[in-house]
């Protein structure tokens, strides 16, 4: 399941993510994806993981068709949860999508990682 979360920061979207992830959630954060970047250039997104479960397949394939979309539009990647999932997940990401920008948050650096996310000269500008 996939929930938008609210930000502060229009460039910036939030997720958190619980249970097991499908297409259909893949499409509900595609289509916030699209409203922000109608206004802004480029993108962060943070993510939370509660109890992430991974993906159906479907929904797999829903997420890399997202990333290969729109990777150029995306700066930073802050992902809020466990180790085990982001060494997972990121490690598959970062070997088909190897330019994207991903750090790791545990839950109590919540805040530090909506900063790291929202700022504008990340690396992967241009």
């Amino acid at each position: 399941m996939l929930e938008l979360l609210p930000l502060p920061f229009t460039h910036v979207v939030g997720v958190r993510v619980s249970g097991r992830v499908n297409h259909t959630d893949i499409e509900t954060i595609l289509a916030e994806v699209e409203r922000k970047l109608a206004t802004e250039e480029y993108l962060g997104v943070m993510i939370e993981l509660e109890h992430f479960d991974g993906f159906t397949i479907r929904g797999l394939f829903k997420e890399f068709k997202f990333l290969s979309e729109y990777m150029n539009r995306l700066t930073r990647t802050a992902i809020v949860g466990e180790p085990r999932w982001f060494n997972r997940g990121t490690e598959l990401v970062k070997r088909v999508f190897p330019n994207i920008e991903i750090e790791h948050f545990i839950p109590l650096q919540k805040d530090e990682a909506l900063l790291w996310v929202s700022e504008r000269d990340a690396g992967t500008f241009g």
